[in-house]
């Protein structure tokens, strides 16, 4: 295993999923869209795991396949994390919802950005 700055990208990745998960259940509701959110904190969580798990075991990932499964990461965190953001802004009776609620929203932003680098990454190799 050689550890690079992709293998730390992936580290971060599923460091900040593995959070949003933990906010997601503390918070409870964090959209009305449910099935984009969940989905894509759960769906990318396994996906990094499996790809984290593959470079640590030496094993070859088409270069393709990975910077689209990043890409893909990347416009999917950014559409979770700006419902969750737009639902949450406004007035809410519970302060502290709608702060891990916000943190989570911006969470999901950041992975997006470091999804975003993982790609440059990948095409720069």
């Amino acid at each position: 295993m050689e550890f690079n700055n992709r293998l730390l990208l992936k580290i971060i990745e599923l460091a900040i999923a593995i959070a949003c998960i933990v906010l997601y259940e503390t918070v409870g509701n964090l959209s009305s869209r449910p099935v984009i959110v969940a989905g894509t904190i759960g769906g990318f969580t396994v996906i990094c795991g499996v790809l984290l798990a593959g470079h640590v075991i030496n094993s070859l990932v088409e270069k393709r396949l990975n910077a689209l499964f990043s890409l893909i990461g990347c416009l999917l965190f950014v559409a979770s994390g700006a419902l969750v953001i737009d639902e949450w802004h406004g007035w809410s009776p519970f302060p502290d919802r709608k702060r891990q609620a916000i943190g989570a929203g911006s969470l999901m932003i950041i992975n997006a950005a470091v999804f975003l680098l993982d790609t440059l990454c990948i095409c720069r190799t």
